[in-house]
């Protein structure tokens, strides 16, 4: 009992966050739909997963054109996610050629299956999926062909392990940069979970494919090791399914703001005219202070447009327009602990009256900074 479970939880996982995900992204939800049909395509893997360590020979040779499409699709459908989180404001049908291995092989498999013969079958199921005795490939036949599929497969595979995961950890860390131009407060609008499980999940991967290696007769010969794969895959699609329902902000929202401000006019007045304009609303507005500040509203009030705005605070002020804000609220902080000296300030009481989101987003900015703790700096 304990090794059904075992073999079948990542199954049982995947299947209940497709469903969940599936009528969230019904709700003009795209990144949910997509993260639905990558759990789908997870739930169907990890399916004939299972058949195959619980003994099904039979069944599992019937379904393993479905393994093998689906195990070179999983990645691509996480990269697409992260694509709709990042980059595309809708889904992106041209995507589409990420699934042509996957595709291409998994036809070509099926057809070979079909014109097999039942010894031929389970040969190919011996040698191949439980040892993955590659003498096969010379053994001539149908064998020797579906051999051939099923190692370049395992090829193309390990290539996408490291491509898809590696690039969308790139997506992930361009776009959260691509926040710092247009936003004073982060949080909930980050992707380092994406980054963090992108990490896990390559870890995960090569380690699985190393003992993918080995071969699958070694879980066959020492079922309780099954739990190891079982368990990191379970816990990390769980993560995935978790942060991707409660995900709400997505590049989307970052495009929809920016064109409230792109089509406004580029001023005529000189750089230096304009970046002394931007000092005089942070002295006497003290714009700073407003805890969700963005960059579209400077934009509003300078009747110029976001480009123009962000490019002269990263080259006249040397920095992103959240390091800039929060320079000026880290300062501000500073003044109230000094001209205070008495006061006994909480830490969310100076992060509430500097335009911080939160505590813990003070502390970080000031350490940064000042490359000291608040703490610190009060007994100072």
């Amino acid at each position: 009992m304990f090794f059904f479970i075992t073999a079948l939880s990542p199954f049982y996982i995947t299947l209940i966050w497709a469903i969940l995900l599936l009528l969230k992204g019904r709700k003009n939800n795209p990144p949910a739909l997509v993260l639905s049909v990558f759990m789908f395509f997870s739930a169907l893997l990890f399916f004939t997963h299972a058949s195959y360590f619980l003994g099904y020979k039979e069944f599992y040779i019937a379904l393993d054109s479905l393994y093998l499409f689906t195990s070179l699709s999983v990645y691509p459908l996480y990269y697409c996610y992260v694509r709709m989180l990042t980059r595309d404001v809708k889904i992106n049908y041209r995507n589409i050629w990420h699934f042509a291995p996957a595709a291409v092989l998994a036809t070509i498999l099926s057809v070979l299956m079909y014109f097999s013969s039942q010894e031929d079958k389970m040969v190919y199921y011996r040698e191949v999926l439980i040892y993955q005795n590659r003498e096969t490939i010379f053994m001539g036949g149908n064998v020797s062909l579906m051999a051939v599929v099923f190692f370049i497969s395992r090829i193309v595979f390990a290539f996408q392990v490291i491509l898809y995961l590696v690039s969308g950890y790139r997506l992930a860390s361009q776009y959260d940069d691509r926040l710092l131009q247009f936003y004073s407060n982060l949080q909930n609008r980050q992707l380092i979970w994406v980054r963090l499980l992108s990490l896990v999940f390559l870890f995960t991967s090569i380690t699985s494919s190393t003992v993918n290696v080995i071969g699958r007769g070694f879980f066959l010969d020492h079922p309780e090791m099954l739990i190891i794969p079982s368990g990191l895959f379970s816990v990390l699609l769980f993560l995935i399914g978790y942060q991707g329902s409660i995900q709400q902000f997505t590049v989307k929202d970052v495009v929809e703001e920016s064109e409230e401000t792109d089509s406004l006019p580029q001023l005529t007045t000189t750089r230096e005219l304009l970046k002394d304009m931007i000092l005089d609303l942070m002295a006497k507005e003290e714009l700073f202070r407003m805890p969700d500040l963005r960059i579209t509203l400077l934009c509003k009030k300078l009747n110029t447009n976001r480009t123009y705005i962000s490019g002269i605070i990263n080259e006249e002020f040397g920095e992103s327009f959240n390091g800039f804000i929060n320079r000026y609220r880290v300062e501000y902080a500073k003044k109230l602990m000094k001209d205070n000296p008495a006061c006994d300030y909480s830490l969310d009481y100076l992060a509430s009256e500097s335009g911080f989101g939160s505590a813990s987003s003070f502390i970080r900015a000031f350490k940064q900074i000042e490359d000291i703790t608040p703490g610190k700096f009060l007994k100072g």
